[in-house]
């Protein structure tokens, strides 16, 4: 197994079936993105492009993908980024990060598709208005008498 340390990129209309190591495949018409694990494991990493999932940034020679790839559910624990066209390594994922990224990404899926919706924010509250100085002499003298 070999690590890949850059990416070169493709645009296609399919994704084709073979695909070739250190390449990431592109098809804009199916929103998609996918590439071979860049540890070397062989396993293919298919990437959905929308406000859900990745966003894709095109800088014309290379390519970035967000957020990073986190591949903490297959044996490789692979976890990096790649950021024009670089791939950037970072620790495996553990049992924990994967757990909370999974989670995370079905809670993006289901806001995304409208499943469900937004928490609503509390408004402020509105601030209190301080007494007017009659008042506060008043509420003082009563204080005597109680």
């Amino acid at each position: 197994m070999t690590r890949q340390h850059g990416l070169g990129h493709i645009y296609v209309e399919f994704i084709p079936k073979e695909i070739d190591e250190g390449i990431l495949y592109i098809s804009r018409r199916f929103n998609t993105a996918t590439h071979r694990c860049c540890c070397g494991c062989g396993f293919k990493v298919v990437t959905p492009l929308n406000a859900a999932k990745w966003t894709l940034v095109d800088h014309g020679e290379t390519v970035s993908l967000a957020p990073s790839i986190g591949l903490g559910a297959l044996p490789c624990r692979s976890h990096y980024w790649i950021r024009r066209g670089r791939v950037d390594w970072y620790a495996n994922m553990t049992a924990a990060q994967t757990r909370r990224a999974q989670c995370s990404d079905e809670y993006a899926s289901r806001m995304f598709t409208g499943e469900i919706k937004p928490p609503v924010r509390n408004p402020q509250p509105e601030p209190r208005q301080r007494p007017s100085l009659w008042a506060s002499i008043k509420a003082w003298w009563s204080s005597f008498w109680s």
